[in-house]
């Protein structure tokens, strides 16, 4: 693999003056509002990594990633006072665009509701906006995909189209933090759509653990070249509170059932993985353990071995680094993940096949200037 170059989707421009964290990138082609295809970054910008003020803030590149210009939030009118984050963008051939977010209410610090672990996110459900091509944005609709009062439901990963209109989009459910042994009621789940992400009234079971102790985060999706699907889980012992090897699974039925998980030996998560031309699927990822920062690798067999792990941008030096993954010297113990997430200064790789075969690759990090970015990579896988 190898970089061939890089630029700025958006950075402060005023950081001495206001803040603005920018954070859960996401990127797709798109055809909202225009005739062709172009380059679509959503971000969230608050004044926190998790505060009350999150918006979806979303730019467009019409250069390949060179360059990038503001465009209209299509949740400008969902946003109900609550924070907007986890922005996901899924498109397909026809030029359909689907944007998914979480809209969280939150506690105050010092109030009864308040819990550190869960940065005072105290309820939340899935926003989804759509524009076919060439049309503008739809109104929001939401989803409430709750199986109960104490738990919350947000989508997790990008839409996915699945062809003759269908699509899928990979949730979770979580738990209430004052609930007892929160983190272990955590359910992987999505939602599906037959008529082109116009409703998503069913849901289907992902990867999950029936202990309840080894959480399947943050499952994201890739349709391969046969037709089936293929999703990697960002794994987490929630009883250690330990990041374990990454697992994956398959669907042969447009994702109403699921093969047992498999190791997929990537350590890391978020995973997000997309097929290429030449049937190889890119995995692109935060690596969370000691050596941190954002990686890369490759699977030449749908996903069973990945190899060429490939170091994107390095959290040690603050750059963009691109060269193959040394081991470094790994940690005698990570920081927890809950108390640690909060903080963490870059993420959300996301992947997008450009038409000469290289990868645009967008994801958040923060500067030793302590300013935070979205960045855009350009990849030759």
């Amino acid at each position: 693999m190898e970089v061939l170059g890089q630029s700025v989707v958006y950075r402060n421009p005023y950081p001495g003056f206001r803040s603005r964290v920018a954070s859960a990138s996401s990127a797709c082609w798109s055809r909202a509002g225009a005739p062709s295809g172009y380059l679509l970054c959503a971000f969230r910008l608050g004044e926190a990594k998790m505060s009350p003020d999150g918006r979806a803030t979303v730019r467009a590149s019409h250069d390949l990633g060179v360059t990038w210009v503001d465009r209209p939030s299509p949740l400008g009118s969902a946003g109900d006072g609550a924070n907007e984050a986890g922005i996901h963008l899924g498109a397909d051939s026809s030029g359909t665009t689907i944007l998914a977010a979480a809209r969280m209410r939150m506690a105050m610090p010092g109030t009864s509701d308040w819990s550190d672990e869960a940065a005072g996110i105290v309820d939340a459900d899935a926003v989804v906006v759509r524009a076919a091509a060439g049309e503008g944005w739809a109104m929001p609709e939401i989803l409430d995909h709750r199986r109960c009062e104490g738990e919350w439901a947000i989508a997790c990963g990008p839409p996915l189209a699945l062809g003759s209109s269908r699509w899928i989009l990979p949730m979770e459910r979580h738990a209430r933090a004052d609930r007892q042994d929160w983190l272990r009621r955590y359910h992987a789940f999505a939602a599906l759509s037959d008529d082109d992400g116009r409703t998503w009234p069913r849901t289907v079971a992902t990867l999950n653990d029936p202990d309840g102790r080894l959480a399947h985060y943050d499952q994201r999706m890739t349709l391969l070249g046969d037709g089936r699907l293929l999703t990697v889980a960002w794994v987490h012992d929630v009883v250690d509170d330990a990041t374990r090897t990454a697992r994956a699974g398959i669907s042969d039925d447009g994702g109403a059932t699921w093969s047992r998980p498999f190791d997929s030996g990537i350590v890391g998560g978020p995973i997000n993985p997309i097929t290429l031309r030449d049937s190889r699927i890119l995995a692109v990822y935060n690596r969370r353990t000691l050596p941190t920062g954002v990686r890369a690798s490759l699977s030449e067999d749908d996903g069973a071995t990945w190899r060429e792990e490939f170091v994107i941008y390095d959290e040690a030096r603050r750059a963009v680094v691109g060269e193959p993954a040394g081991d470094g010297k790994p940690a005698s113990r990570d920081p927890g993940l809950w108390t640690a997430m909060w903080g963490w200064t870059f993420g959300t790789p996301t992947p997008v096949e450009l038409p000469d075969g290289s990868v645009a690759v967008t994801f958040f990090a923060t500067g030793f200037d302590i300013v935070s970015a979205i960045h855009r990579v350009r990849l030759q896988p």
